[in-house]
């Protein structure tokens, strides 16, 4: 005994520790891989929000640009005719009122000729101007404004232009002609929103034309002198939404948005490597904090398991002797919390175990008593005298197969009934048992009768108590069946039934008035003359002494309509001890 103390006492430490250690390394990875992803996707929601509030200040500006666009068209351009002076000082005075955001405009016709251009832009060949793309673009898609190149107009002060153009319709000396309306828009106002956004080598954003040219980035000049390059365009273009690549030694964040209908698109481009540190440090302090729960966790299991053993172990022995049948010893009342509830308990359960142990003497005498009444009644000596001489008349009249089949089913039907003394068979069996029961019925009523099975097969792996379904397939037959001379139908269902198993053995008979119902359910006579021997009644109570009262058979029955008898048992499956 002292070497199994020891063991106990140096074993389930070691174990406890062993366990608190793995439970603190997993805990360490698992907070790893979580606040890893966790940062991760914080990150990306954060410049998602970042990139569609980009998106939509960048938008409202592509708005302004073309109510001012359609204003000059609507106003002036569709107002005055173009071969007169009053056209020509109206679109003067809207270039001075537009200046701030408009360098220069011109009006082309159909071949590219000019009716009208501001001072700033120069007048060009027709040829030249039908090969530009802004040109080309405006004359073939007539319901869109144009958003093209962006060309540096003011050297001394770094400012550039976006040239937009649209299909226009004007009326030069009364008759009605298209052309395209050429505007040089200023760059600023569109910078000024992509400025706002954070313009560093580890958060910065760009934004590029339909033909993945560079319209603004926060590092242009270092671009155009060649000391930096753009390596995210291609990755940009190609991703839905966002996507992580490996470049330059690190992980970078890129998300991208189309902008409206202008095919332009704000790229935005984050480095992790900013939130690998802070995860970092996050699991530094993470890590040191579990590692310390995990050494006093670890202390305390040693320190606490003795003050807990030595009363477990004199308990122990109590039970053990309690085991060996010395019913009369007490376990003392020692301990902290728990143990000593458990001893008072205990000793509780031992002054009830006599009567308990005396009422289960009683239940089995009861039961056995029981048994032996139903094994007394299993056989109807009626039915079996009925289906023999059914054989003898089916041999003298040399209906050889059909006694033959007779022979097979009544040879099933008790080889079933007997089930090497099982009182609890799967339902699989005792659904074969109805079934050979009716198909001797069948034959022996000639076809008075037909019947079908309906059973869930999932369910026929369950327990149930023997010769339960053939009492009430009896009841049916015997009172279903009688004064119908043809079309009799039984049916047996087996369904889930709110978490139980629900047995419905249903004919189309004449019905059974309440009286009838409560006669069969609570008369003492538990055996008919045609029947069985069973009996509902009896099944009823077997049933309910099996299971308890919440189970048992219940019948409902409409005149003239039939009769359902339904048994209701709970899920048992077949264990060693199950009989």
């Amino acid at each position: 005994m002292k070497y199994k103390k020891l063991s106990i006492r140096i074993v389930f430490p070691f174990v406890m520790s062993v366990s608190i250690a793995v439970c603190i390394i997993s805990c360490m990875f698992l907070f790893s891989h979580y606040f890893s992803g966790y940062f991760q996707r914080d990150t990306i929601e954060k410049v998602s929000k970042q990139k569609k509030t980009l998106a939509q200040d960048l938008e409202a500006e592509i708005e302004n640009i073309n109510e001012l666009i359609n204003s000059i068209y609507y106003q002036d351009i569709r107002t005055y005719d173009t071969a007169t002076e009053m056209f020509q000082r109206e679109m003067e005075q809207r270039m001075v009122r537009e200046s701030e955001v408009l360098y220069s405009a011109a009006i082309y016709d159909a071949d590219g000729s000019s009716l009208w251009h501001s001072e700033k832009l120069p007048d060009r060949n027709k040829a030249e101007v039908k090969l530009e793309d802004w040109f080309q673009n405006a004359q073939k898609n007539i319901e869109t404004i144009h958003y093209g190149e962006k060309k540096l107009v003011q050297p001394d002060k770094a400012r550039y232009v976006y040239e937009i153009s649209r299909y226009i319709e004007y009326v030069e000396n009364g008759n009605m002609k298209s052309g395209v309306l050429l505007l040089e828009y200023y760059t600023d106002s569109i910078d000024e929103v992509l400025l706002h956004y954070k313009s560093q080598k580890s958060a910065y954003c760009y934004l590029l034309d339909t033909n993945r040219r560079l319209l603004y980035h926060p590092f242009e000049k270092e671009i155009a002198s060649e000391m930096y390059q753009e390596k995210t365009v291609k990755e940009a273009m190609t991703c839905k939404n966002y996507k992580i690549e490996e470049q330059s030694g690190g992980k970078w964040l890129i998300e991208r948005q189309q902008i409206g209908y202008t095919g332009w698109n704000v790229v935005l481009v984050n480095s992790m490597s900013s939130l690998d540190f802070e995860s970092y440090n996050l699991h530094y302090v993470a890590w040191f904090t579990l590692l310390l729960v995990g050494v006093i966790l670890i202390f305390l299991d040693i320190l606490l398991f003795r003050s807990f053993t030595d009363p477990v172990y004199r308990l122990l022995q109590t039970m053990q002797e309690f085991g060996k049948g010395n019913y009369d010893i007490k376990a003392k009342e020692e301990g902290i919390g728990e143990l000593k509830n458990l001893s008072a308990h205990f000793n509780i359960m031992a002054d009830k175990l006599q009567e308990q142990m005396e009422e289960i003497r009683r239940n089995e005498r009861e039961c056995q008593q029981m048994e032996k009444k139903l094994l007394q009644s299993q056989i109807n000596p009626h039915f079996l005298y009925n289906t023999l001489d059914s054989i003898i008349w089916m041999i003298r009249s040399e209906e050889y197969e059909g006694a033959g089949k007779m022979v097979s089913l009544l040879a099933k039907f008790f080889r079933i009934s007997l089930s090497r003394g099982k009182d609890m068979i799967p339902l699989e069996k005792e659904l074969e048992h109805a079934s050979s029961y009716l198909a001797i019925q069948n034959i022996r009523f000639k076809d008075k009768f037909e019947f079908q099975i309906e059973a869930d097969p999932a369910l026929l792996k369950y327990l149930c108590p023997k010769l339960s379904i053939q009492p009430l397939l009896e009841n049916a037959i015997y009172h279903g069946m009688e004064g119908m001379y043809e079309d009799g139908e039984i049916t047996i269902r087996i369904y889930d039934r709110d978490g139980d198993i629900g047995i419905d053995v249903a004919d189309n008979g004449p019905g059974m008035t309440q009286e009838t119902i409560d006669h069969i359910m609570h008369n003492k006579v538990i055996s008919s003359k045609r029947g069985s021997g069973i009996g509902v009644r009896n099944v009823n109570e077997r049933i309910q002494l099996i299971y308890g009262e919440d189970y048992g058979v219940t019948i409902t029955s409409e005149l003239d309509e039939g009769t359902t008898a339904t048994i209701t048992i709970p899920k048992m499956e077949e264990t060693d001890d199950a009989r």
